[in-house]
């Protein structure tokens, strides 16, 4: 089948929009693409709303939505930030109450271990204390620059977000002059890959909450409902609820966090609830991946298998990042070319 100029000129932009998702992956810059593209739909969104609500605002809707966003991402910067700096410092004003804390919670692990294992497990918080410090000594290097690399993340991931405000922006600015104008073809090609790539965005992120939704449901019933069925009451049960919705909506990451935290809690009532509470984990996240296929396969007609082996070469190729993206990646493609009506 010979394409026509229209269907090359949206061709080529597709495969150059490619390129660059390549790049931002070798070198590290996805999360920034992702926050920018996050903050860039919101203020879409956010405009969209206001507009509506507000007729007599006008064009003024456009310049609150992105005010507005700011504040809001800033606000909960600024309490992250402020929660755990407070945090550090309650910790300092009270060193010894923190350590018998943490003696307790390790006398409570170390105690529902099985035998087996309790050999390899410090005897007391001193040794603990000591084993640490020689791991951070020998390890300082690494140590270094997995915190240099967490902060590089987290400042590619704000500049990203501002990016994608004043995209946003710029973005609402150009739908009101560009009404009664007309752009080139090439430009036109650009703008309807930026367009679908926004659309598929907010399919993921669809996805992605309704994801986190289910995950907390099933979470809900297990620690509310099966483990008192059994007499067993794990310790902060509604919070590990609220915290498995909330970090289940940052990818992969979120679940990482909140599992890990999960399994933690179980180990104070035994080394088994911990087994048991992990071997349930992994059996909700395997489902997940399937459900995520099934929302945004359904969006862009195509198969679960389609984009779970998408999901698992990404991720071996670019690691976490790649398996974040290749819904989005993966997604992208296969609306562009279904657009172009080349498949």
């Amino acid at each position: 089948m010979l394409l026509d100029e229209q269907q090359k000129i949206g061709l080529f932009f597709v495969v150059l929009y490619s390129v660059f998702f390549i790049i931002f992956m070798e070198i590290h810059l996805m999360s920034g693409v992702i926050s920018g593209l996050l903050t860039y739909t919101l203020t879409q969104k956010l405009e969209d709303f206001l507009a509506k609500k507000m007729h007599r605002w006008g064009n003024k809707a456009k310049l609150f939505s992105v005010l507005l966003l700011s504040l809001l991402i800033m606000a909960v910067l600024i309490s992250g930030f402020g929660y755990l700096i407070s945090w550090v410092i309650s910790v300092a004003k009270d060193p010894q109450q923190t350590l018998t804390h943490i003696q307790s919670l390790f006398n409570s692990i170390a105690g529902s271990l099985p035998k087996e294992l309790n050999k390899y497990i410090p005897d007391n918080l001193i040794e603990l204390r000591t084993n640490a410090l020689n791991f951070i000594k020998e390890h300082v290097l690494y140590l270094q620059s997995v915190i240099k690399q967490l902060f590089h993340s987290l400042l590619i991931i704000i500049i990203g977000m501002i990016i994608g405000l004043i995209a946003g922006y710029q973005q609402n600015k150009r739908n009101i002059i560009e009404t009664h104008s007309s752009s080139t073809i090439y430009m036109q090609a650009l703008k309807e890959g930026l367009n679908r790539l926004v659309l598929v965005f907010q399919y993921v992120a669809f996805s992605q909450v309704m994801i986190s939704f289910f995950n907390t449901i099933l979470t809900a019933i297990f620690l509310l409902i099966i483990l008192p069925l059994f007499g067993i009451h794990l310790p902060f049960s509604k919070s590990l609820i609220l915290a498995t919705f909330v970090l289940g909506l940052i990818p992969i990451i979120g679940n990482l966090i909140v599992n890990t935290v999960m399994c933690l809690v179980a180990f104070t009532i035994s080394f088994w609830m911990a087994v048991i509470v992990l071997l349930y984990l992994i059996i909700i996240h395997k489902i997940e991946y399937i459900l995520n296929a099934k929302i945004i396969g359904n969006k862009i007609h195509a198969g679960i298998c389609e984009l779970l082996i998408a999901m698992v070469l990404s991720e071996s190729l670019f690691g976490v990042i790649g398996l974040i993206f290749a819904p989005i990646f993966y997604a992208f493609l296969k609306l562009s070319l279904k657009q172009l009506k080349i498949i």
